[in-house]
């Protein structure tokens, strides 16, 4: 007889929920109406308890999320390694947030609460919400985490580069840069490996944006762009057709195969990567665009021979650091 009456009080809860008007937090909303109505017509504890089960599991399910994205970081590092397994789940530090609204990478749903779950796996951003999205770019290969940006010229990409404090060391070796390194939610890279296999499996368009020590903000857009796989040393295979105000800084270095301290793929006498403090895809001149460069937080202690991040045409070197880079790719509206 309890169980019936359980299932009454549940039954009648969600049928003033269905109704929904009032904001009750979590997503969820109530009739006006409930707040005047006895505790026949519509049982105000049984409802207000409802809700607030629900919001405790919208934050059960946040927590996850950050403790997933957590997960995938550690599972690089031991890949990388060979380190023992992490029993405990810890939650991930959050990155800074950026000065500029622009250049915000936290996490945040596109709506309140919870989305609707998609069927299956998506295959890049679009469409999905702000933040850490599980994407699998082609049918036939593991899923991974990436982060999704909505927030810049109408969302869709697919973040592959931040930097912006300095807190993740870009001076690293060739497995570091395949697999990929730092927090989806602080300064990272994607891995050469991913981001060969999302810019292989569609027609995709490159943003670069750009920030110096006074604040100026600057973008450069290719319309496409793709590298090759490691058996190419992920080389520079396409780049689009350029617009923006920081100058066509990555033009030269198309074609070029990419260069870390301990893989040496430049066209110099010089191994670049070692020269400059970074990796990249370097030609015959180790002088030009740098922005794997070393991140460097104030001006006295500068470091000359153009191995900070450097863009060539807007910061060219050879002392000095941009503030901010940020790369992301998404799919071409034409594809």
């Amino acid at each position: 007889m309890s169980q019936m009456l359980q299932l009454d009080a549940l039954v009648m809860a969600m049928a003033c929920l269905s109704t929904t008007q009032t904001d009750l937090g979590g997503g969820l909303m109530v009739p006006p109406s409930l707040e005047n109505a006895s505790s026949i017509s519509c049982p105000v504890p049984t409802v207000s308890g409802l809700s607030t089960r629900i919001q405790t599991l919208n934050k059960e399910i946040a927590s996850v999320k950050e403790q997933i994205g957590s997960l995938q970081e550690q599972l690089a590092d031991l890949r990388r390694t060979g380190g023992p397994p992490v029993v405990a789940l810890a939650s991930p530090t959050l990155g800074s947030r950026l000065p500029s609204a622009s250049l915000d990478v936290q996490p945040q749903l596109l709506g309140p609460g919870i989305p609707a779950p998609a069927t299956g796996t998506p295959e890049n951003c679009m469409k999905q919400q702000h933040g850490v999205v599980r994407i699998r770019p082609r049918q036939n290969a593991e899923p991974f985490f990436v982060f999704c940006d909505q927030k810049v010229r109408d969302g869709g990409w697919t973040l592959v580069v931040n930097r912006n404090n300095g807190n993740e060391a870009f001076n690293r070796n060739w497995a570091d840069y395949k697999i990929g390194f730092g927090p989806l939610t602080g300064e990272f890279f994607i891995g050469l490996d991913k981001l060969h296999e999302i810019t292989s499996s569609d027609n995709y368009e490159l943003l670069v944006q750009l920030q110096n020590r006074k604040q100026e903000l600057r973008y450069a857009l290719y319309d496409h762009f793709s590298i090759g796989s490691e058996s190419e040393q992920y080389r520079l295979n396409v780049l689009g057709k350029y617009q923006g105000d920081a100058a066509d800084g990555l033009r030269p270095h198309t074609g070029k195969k990419f260069s870390t301290q301990d893989k040496d793929n430049d066209e110099s006498e010089e191994n670049c990567a070692a020269v400059q403090s970074g990796a990249f895809w370097y030609g015959s001149s180790c002088n030009l665009s740098n922005p794997f460069g070393v991140y460097q937080r104030t001006l006295e202690r500068d470091l000359d021979g153009y191995k900070g991040i450097l863009w060539r045409g807007f910061l060219d070197g050879p002392k000095g650091s941009l503030k901010i880079v940020r790369m992301m790719v998404r799919p071409r509206g034409d594809s």
